[in-house]
């Protein structure tokens, strides 16, 4: 599914609010080899001064007409290297059936795994 201009701007100002650490927000709308459509990702990097800090991705994207949000370390969920140098899918939605379904899903998914660590 791709978007119109404002489809797009109203969906980042959406996902901006609902992860206001993140930054750097990306998009892309094409359908090609990497992409089924609209992807929106921003970064958060916990600890910048780092030499190699880890930098985590929020991803949301279309797939024709559902959306879904991913979490992942390394890179946005798209352009992957190798798992060899870190990059990983932590947490996927699955197909929801609009943006704030997959926003509401991935938050809750991101709170039940910190919850496990924090016992």
């Amino acid at each position: 599914m791709l978007l119109n201009a404002a489809e797009i701007r109203r969906t980042v100002e959406r996902v901006k609010a609902a992860f206001p650490r993140f930054v750097d927000w990306e998009h892309i709308n094409e359908i090609d080899e990497s992409h089924t459509g609209f992807s929106l990702w921003g970064e958060y990097v916990p600890e910048p001064t780092e030499p190699m800090p880890r930098r985590f991705f929020i991803t949301f994207d279309t797939h024709e007409t559902t959306w879904s949000g991913h979490l992942t370390i390394g890179q946005h969920c798209f352009y992957w290297s190798s798992a060899d140098v870190g990059d990983a899918h932590l947490l996927d939605t699955g197909s929801c059936a609009t943006l704030e379904d997959a926003i509401t899903t991935l938050k809750h998914q991101i709170a039940d795994l910190f919850d496990a660590f924090s016992g």
